[in-house]
Order: C-alpha cells, then structure tokens, then sequence
C-alpha cells in the first residue's frame, strides 16, 4: 500500500507546462496551497498541500501518523519527515527510484488531449505516454493555465488511483514549509531498502 500511495503521490505532482500536443511535465512554478485528496487501493488520504516554484509540501496522516513530504524539485532531493518520531528522512534519485517516486525528480512526457472545466478551473488535459509513470501504468492529468494539477486518474498493477485539489488558493508560500524543523537532521535512506518501507514508519 505504501509504495502504491507514493506512486499516486507521484502521478499528484508531477504535472505542469504550457498546453501544447505534447509536453514534459515538471512542478509548477505558481505558489498556491489546497487540500489534495487521494484514492489508491480503496483508500483515502487527504492533507494539506503547499506549493510554490517548484517546492511541494505535503501533510498527510497515514495509518494514524503523521507524515510530511517535502520536494524540492530543483535541488532533486525528497524528505518524508515524522513529526510525531521528530525524524527524518532524504531520498535522492538513486532511493526514489526504490519507492517508484523517481519522476518526482525529473519530469514525464504526456500529449495533450482535450480542455475541461474541473472544480471551476479552466484546464488541460493530459495523457501520460506509456512507461511514464512510477508503476508504468497509465495516468491522465488535468492541469491548470498556471500549471497546477487540479485532478489526475491512473491505473497500475496494483489497482486504480485519483487524485483531486479542493480549497484551491493561489498566492506566495512560506519558505520555511520547504524545509525540516530547526533541530531536525534527515538521515540517507539506507542503500538495499526495499521499496515501500521504512525505519519507525508502520508497514501495510
């Protein structure tokens, strides 16, 4: 379940670029925050997501734990921070791609095709080309003018996932929500972690 739920996190935020028949999706540049809620293998999970110039926090509580993702795109690095155990963790290119999160750190290709009205916002919508995704399945994408990803909806081997943003606000973000508390040290994911779990986090 946790590797599946990063993965939809995954297909959640990745997804910005300027309509056109064909893009590569990357984290939007515009500052907003929202309430992104997520269904993967029959499941809901629903937190607080901030974004802005390619930063992405995101406060959601798993299996009664509170956890915290933060991207920050342009240095390709991802933190899943613990605040009820105050720690920690950084993952790189090389761990990511042990949670099918990768793409977090780079970008997707998808084509572009067709234009819909979703939760009031004029927007794109996109096929992710195949093999794009985490779990190489297939996922579409509805993105804003500004490049915020309003909806998505995919399916892999491990069942379907959807993604939506309600409560959406534009306008700047706080700094520090991008980075861990004072005091707070992230450890290097272990090398040979098996995908989807880790230290002190409550297994499936």
């Amino acid at each position: 379940m946790r590797s599946f739920v990063f993965s939809a996190f995954a297909a959640a935020l990745l997804f910005a670029g300027q309509p056109a028949s064909a893009v590569t999706l990357t984290p939007p540049d515009t500052g907003y925050s929202a309430t992104r809620i997520v269904n993967a293998s029959g499941r809901e999970i629903s937190g607080q997501l901030y974004s802005e110039n390619g930063n992405e926090r995101w406060e959601m509580t798993m299996q009664g734990m509170r956890q915290v993702s933060i991207l920050r795109h342009g240095e390709g690095r991802m933190f899943l921070y613990m605040p009820d155990m105050n720690m920690a963790m950084e993952m790189g290119q090389e761990e990511a791609a042990n949670y099918g999160v990768e793409k977090l750190l780079g970008g997707v290709e998808a084509e572009e095709i067709g234009r819909e009205t979703v939760e009031g916002e004029a927007t794109t919508k996109y096929r992710v080309l195949p093999g794009q995704t985490a779990q190489k399945g297939d996922a579409t994408i509805w993105v804003t003018e500004d490049g915020i990803p309003v909806k998505a909806e995919g399916s892999s081997a491990q069942g379907n996932f959807s993604m939506r943003l309600t409560n959406l606000q534009r306008g700047p973000q706080d700094p520090g929500l991008f980075e861990l508390p004072a005091g707070v040290s992230a450890m290097k994911m272990p090398q040979g972690m098996p995908g989807g779990t880790m230290p002190g986090m409550p297994l499936p």
